[in-house]
């Protein structure tokens, strides 16, 4: 199907967004409920994106869709908006504006006609340029729009607590050469967060990945905030990785720009490259000391994906050395590494109960905080 066509599609698609009622509650602040479905199927489209923005484009709040395809969102104030929705692996779609008087309730129905994201060519070029934002370039700009929606909506999964998960979580202590000292495994529900601590991007960006702390330096990971702010991106650039993955996935690669002097990661984000599905980021230090770049340190997260389109980190592992200071000597070595992985082993309900048949891993579709 061409550009064309599809464009004439999804004007047809924006006619079906219809008002269904409006209704003035004095009390209850500036609200939009509504449903998104399939125009072809007329199926609830659930874990979709549902954004609020005002005529200037910037963001007031969004929401994810719940297992009937309803959404509620609020503005803080009275204005004109619009909406839009964003799907992870769709093409994005934006209603004409609308007005909200104070106290307004309106009730819309978004019926739209679905999209795969196309990823443009990827040439020898778009592989080796290295652009500061993503947006920049075509190839990378198309991987981070999917990027940034598929965090967007592991995040607001998290923020729902609709699901608990049983994890098995393991903490080893390793000698310098690798040997296990310590090996600790435990079992626990709970609902799902992002795995480890992290920083306020601008504090990081000025003082590093890597912070020096009374019990030894403390190692960051990037969470999902760190990752789309405007800081991260100002010091990174990002490259296209293809063809370099055994899973058939298609990569963004990130590295710090260059004059960044401070603790710094490198790595790549992952995606399907038939579904454009974010599944993994990884990610290793850079400008550590010697002895911590013997301790190998680095970490990763995988992304996945229930059958309601629910969004959760499946695994994740982070290892972090430890340092060996010597009282009146400048001598710092590699003491040993710690190392902290967590995995899904079952998704549960409110009530606690598995649900079958996505209860294992292998079966889930794949679509303690801590800072060592």
């Amino acid at each position: 199907m061409g550009r064309s066509q599809r464009s004439s599609l999804l004007q047809t698609a924006r006619l079906l967004l219809l008002v269904l009622a409006v209704v003035t509650h004095p009390a209850a602040g500036q609200v939009v409920r509504g449903n998104l479905v399939d125009a072809v199927s007329g199926r609830p489209v659930p874990a979709g994106i549902v954004v609020l923005v005002d005529t200037s484009g910037v963001e007031q709040i969004r929401t994810l869709t719940d297992a009937t395809g309803s959404f509620v969102v609020r503005a803080h104030e009275p204005g004109v908006f619009r909406l839009r929705t964003l799907i992870v692996g769709f093409e994005g779609w934006e209603s004409e504006a609308f007005s909200l008087a104070r106290g307004q309730s309106v009730e819309r129905q978004i019926a739209l006609t679905f999209y795969r994201v196309e990823l443009p060519e990827l040439t020898v070029e778009a592989k080796q340029t290295c652009v500061v934002r993503p947006e920049e370039g075509l190839a990378a700009a198309a991987l981070w729009d999917e990027v940034k929606k598929a965090l967007a909506a592991t995040r607001l999964s998290m923020e729902r607590r609709k699901y608990r998960f049983r994890t098995r979580t393991s903490e080893r202590q390793l000698d310098p050469y690798g040997v296990v000292r310590a090996d600790t495994t435990y079992i626990s529900p709970g609902y799902s967060s992002w795995p480890f601590a992290s920083l306020p991007a601008d504090r990081l960006s000025q003082l590093g990945f890597v912070q020096g702390a009374p019990g030894g330096p403390v190692f960051y990971g990037p969470d999902a905030e760190v990752l789309v702010s405007d800081v991260f991106l100002d010091d990174h650039c990002f490259r296209v990785k293809l063809g370099e993955d055994p899973r058939g996935y298609i990569g963004l690669a990130f590295e710090p720009v260059g004059g960044r002097n401070v603790p710094e990661i490198e790595g790549v984000l992952w995606l399907d490259s038939a579904s454009v599905l974010l599944r993994r980021l990884e990610w290793g230090y850079l400008n550590v000391s010697r002895w911590a770049r013997a301790g190998d340190p680095g970490g990763f997260v995988e992304f996945a994906a229930l059958p309601d389109g629910a969004w959760f980190i499946r695994r994740w592992m982070l290892r972090a050395p430890v340092a060996h200071v010597f009282v009146g000597r400048p001598d710092t070595l590699l003491y040993g590494v710690k190392v902290r992985e967590s995995e899904v082993l079952d998704v549960l309900d409110r009530r606690g109960e598995p649900i079958l048949p996505y209860s294992r891993p292998d079966s889930i579709r794949q679509g303690s905080k801590a800072g060592y």
